[in-house]
């Protein structure tokens, strides 16, 4: 095991004032994250806040969605005044995902170095940095912080439990981040089945592996299934019939959202909504399809469910290539990076102006980030006990299967970056003239033992 046998003071410093200073850049770029999402999330805690303190009665209390970010914002919201608006109740929620972010920063730093070597560790926060697409997700009231942290936590336990099996506090950390993470981003239930698989496959070809960790990993992936289960059910009594959504109605929506996208458009990467894509022949194809499934349902009297899942089903068996074809252009998308909020013609970043500079900008972010996924593939291809990292590569996968089948947005991939930055450091690592880079820097931030640095 690769235990941190050396100081952190410089490095935890180092990432909290670089964090801090990224996090207030990126709030004063031209561009931004909404500031509330889809506005559910920030609703739905703010009520529930409010119930507690006893000013809103209990019926307008409601978990619509995934009950992770509402678990997340609400605690931030019950220090806020009773009376606060909805702008310093966003400064409130930014100002505790910036924590938690910055907290999950230095946790990752910990699970470079145990994986791999404090080096690989620096670098892999180094590239949050370079990219710091986790500062702009952080400044919205939205799933993606509290996903990026409940994932971040699921492998620091990981990185605790694989060298030392016996020691409780590793499996506990790796239950309650998936556990959470799933709260979060109930798509990623996949990530259970990778793990069982990966059990599976222990049990026949890598003895050693399973021995160690196989009914450990089972126990906690049968506690984090129940445990999901349970806050879920509880998330469907406390709405009851106060509201018409739930999770199913949901997850057949953005099914059918993504029977239509990059369908007869597979180069069109804006953002799926009327005011930016009017013009989309995907997106009026998709309006019109939904108003054929809605006249279906008043004339067969049958659910939201049946008559969508009979939809999605056969558009699949009737366009095989259609569907093989979206899904890998899905894939894609959810790995690139587009600013939407902001016009070609109206974008201003210092010297970049206007569409050359908007052009200019997002092949510069784009490079950047593809760079990094080619980190990750290199570790990929040359790492030979690609078992250890399960949880790395499990969460990427099972995001790309879900979000190809269904519906993609690249902020739907974000919370697996933190394995993905982790491996592509690793990988990157493997590189001479990086490794060089990397090492003489580090001279500078890890003192000397016994040196009164």
């Amino acid at each position: 095991m690769n235990t941190i046998g050396f100081s952190t003071k410089r490095i935890n410093g180092i990432i909290v004032l670089i964090s801090s200073l990224m996090m207030l850049v990126v709030l004063n770029l031209p561009f931004k994250a909404k500031p509330f999402g889809d506005i559910t999330f920030h609703e739905e805690s703010k009520n529930l806040a409010l119930f507690i303190k006893g000013k809103i009665p209990y019926d307008q209390v409601v978990i619509t969605k995934a009950p992770g970010p509402i678990l997340f914002y609400t605690p931030a919201y019950l220090i806020a005044p009773a009376n606060a608006t909805d702008d310093q109740l966003w400064v409130y929620g930014v100002a505790f995902t910036s924590i938690i972010i910055t907290i999950s920063l230095l946790l990752i730093f910990r699970i470079g170095s145990s994986f791999f070597s404090k080096e690989v560790g620096f670098l892999s926060v180094l590239l949050f940095f370079l990219f710091p697409i986790h500062c702009y997700y952080s400044l919205g009231i939205m799933a993606e912080a509290p996903a990026f942290f409940s994932l971040t936590l699921a492998i620091y336990g990981w990185s605790i439990a694989l060298h030392q099996p016996d020691k409780k506090s590793g499996w506990i950390f790796l239950i309650l981040g998936m556990w959470f993470l799933i709260l979060n981003r109930p798509n990623t239930l996949l990530l259970l089945g990778v793990g069982f698989l990966v059990v599976f496959y222990a049990f026949f070809k890598n003895k050693t592996f399973f021995l160690s960790y196989g009914k450990k990993m089972m126990v906690s992936f049968v506690c984090v299934g129940l445990l999901g289960f349970g806050v879920l059910q509880l998330a469907k009594i406390i709405t009851g019939t106060k509201s018409g959504g739930n999770q199913e109605t949901l997850l057949y929506y953005v099914a059918h959202q993504g029977r239509f996208q990059f369908r007869e458009e597979p180069t069109d990467f804006r953002f799926w909504e009327s005011d930016i894509r009017p013009d989309s022949k995907d997106y009026q194809n998709w309006n019109k399809s939904g108003g054929a499934l809605s006249a279906i349902m008043d004339q067969t009297h049958q659910s939201y469910a049946e008559v969508y899942k009979k939809f999605l089903i056969d558009d699949a068996l009737e366009h095989p290539g259609l569907f093989l074809r979206q899904f890998f252009v899905k894939c894609f998308y959810g790995h690139v990076y587009f600013i939407n909020s902001v016009q070609p013609n109206e974008f201003d970043l210092g010297p970049l102006k206007g569409p050359i500079g908007y052009w200019a900008f997002i092949l510069l972010i784009n490079s950047i980030n593809l760079i990094i996924v080619a980190g990750a593939i290199l570790f990929l291809f040359r790492e030979k006990n690609l078992i250890r990292y399960w949880i790395f590569w499990g969460v990427i996968i099972s995001l790309l299967i879900f979000h190809g089948l269904t519906y993609m947005e690249p902020r739907y991939i974000f919370p697996s970056r933190v394995a993905l930055y982790l491996m592509s450091a690793a990988g990157l690592y493997r590189i001479a003239w990086i490794q060089k880079i990397i090492q003489k820097t580090t001279i500078y931030i890890f003192p000397i033992p016994n040196s009164k640095s």
